[in-house]
């Protein structure tokens, strides 16, 4: 009896999150839904991101993600930051890379390179506007990719996936952080308008562009246990099978 009125409060609170969560990203024009985004982050949201890190604590323990007990970039060439937004993964990246690596960020947004500017003054990463659909770089270009609350905002969360797989080179090594279809989800959801994702589909987007699953990640022991701060997870760019020689 206890287990059938605890699955129906599951399901009732899996209907309540889908509910709340906006559903722009499945029914707005794709061009209209990017100029939306746009908008929004060259706003006074974009700035509030600034608060919302340090709310979260994504701001204070991002050090301790990026780093050699976390996603380690040590031995990395060529780095980027998809989506960088306020600079703030970019910032670590740039700190935390070797001494001749090419560290680069970029953000369809001019209103979020800006703020990345300010914070990454006499920085030697270099910023870009672009989007991460349709990125400027060759096949196979960097050895290591930060992608965080970007896939969120993707009308095709596959072809974002597919592209920065692309630009991966096989073995290279992905961090990729988005917003979890759970009730904080939702309501980050609403706020941003952007999408709420699950596990098992964050999966299944990864196999089908051809990135490994290789370990989760959490922000701190807290977050794992209270299952909070999205999903946090470490992906693989799958290597080439070498040619069959007879």
């Amino acid at each position: 009896m206890a287990e059938t009125k605890t699955a129906k409060r599951r399901h009732l609170l899996r209907r309540f999150n889908r509910w709340l969560q906006s559903k722009l990203p499945e029914r707005a024009d794709p061009a209209q839904y990017n100029q939306l985004v746009r908008e929004t982050y060259d706003g006074p949201a974009g700035w509030f991101t600034l608060i919302t890190g340090y709310l979260t604590g994504h701001e204070p323990l991002a050090k301790r993600l990026i780093g050699p007990k976390g996603f380690d970039i040590r031995g990395c060439k060529r780095i980027l930051d998809a989506g960088t937004g306020n600079g703030r993964y970019l910032r670590i990246l740039q700190r935390r890379a070797d001494p001749g690596a090419l560290v680069v960020g970029c953000d369809l947004s001019l209103g979020m390179l800006r703020r990345a500017g300010k914070r990454l003054r006499h920085s030697r990463a270099f910023l870009v506007q672009a989007d991460v659909n349709r990125l400027p770089y060759p096949d196979a270009c960097f050895d290591a990719i930060v992608f965080g609350w970007v896939l969120e905002h993707l009308p095709q969360p596959l072809l974002g996936l597919r592209e920065l797989a692309r630009v991966l080179r096989p073995g290279g090594k992905l961090l990729l952080m988005t917003t979890e279809d759970n009730t904080l989800g939702a309501i980050t959801s609403r706020v941003y308008h952007c999408r709420a994702t699950s596990r098992a589909q964050l999966r299944e987007w990864c196999r089908q562009a051809e990135l490994l699953w290789h370990r989760e990640l959490w922000w701190s022991r807290l977050h794992q246990v209270l299952r909070l701060g999205g999903i946090v997870v470490e992906l693989r760019r799958i290597k080439a099978e070498a040619p069959d020689h007879d």
